[in-house]
């Protein structure tokens, strides 16, 4: 992957391989004590349902997702608000052997170009709430911290820390 260029919208048959990338950097989040995600968390029928709603964009190397980003207008659970200003960004990953290249950012900017050029203001996110280094990144790029929201201690979500940065001077995308 050279840029966000090669970003396409996902196809169902793409569903295991964001999967496959999701888990597999699960496991390396893990292997590094980041609480983050979790390998098995996400379910192939729950992407595949998010692909048919035509949220998630990918980037392959020819055979593997490399690159994933899900968009989408609106997160009842996060953002229980209904800002029709607001849409927001999930899932974004970026294989580990692209690691050093800013491909996440590059990604990210490219996801609030998109979300403004469909008429959105504001990007929204949202991490666990104590990944102290993916705070700090949202926030070095432009993010403000809006509250954490924790789910109870049944839930099997950790609380996390919601961000939002005001995209109105984001360059549109085709």
């Amino acid at each position: 992957m050279d840029t966000p260029s090669s970003l396409h919208r996902a196809v169902c048959s793409s569903a295991s391989g964001i999967i496959a990338l999701r888990d597999s950097l699960a496991r390396w989040q893990q292997e590094q004590s980041i609480q983050q995600w979790s390998p098995g968390e996400l379910s192939i029928s729950q992407v595949a349902e998010q692909i048919r709603h035509s949220e998630w964009w990918v980037s392959t190397d020819g055979q593997d997702v490399v690159a994933a980003v899900r968009l989408t207008n609106n997160d009842e659970h996060i953002w229980p608000d209904c800002n029709p200003a607001a849409a927001y960004i999930h899932g974004l990953m970026v294989h580990r052997s692209l690691t050093g290249q800013k491909l996440g950012q590059m990604i990210l900017e490219w996801a609030e170009s998109k979300l403004y050029a469909s008429g959105h203001s504001i990007a929204r996110l949202d991490c666990v709430a104590t990944n102290e280094n993916l705070r700090n990144y949202y926030e070095n790029l432009g993010y403000r911290e809006r509250g954490v929201i924790d789910f109870g201690p049944d839930s099997a979500w950790h609380p996390v820390l919601r961000f939002e940065k005001d995209i109105t001077t984001a360059q549109t995308v085709n």
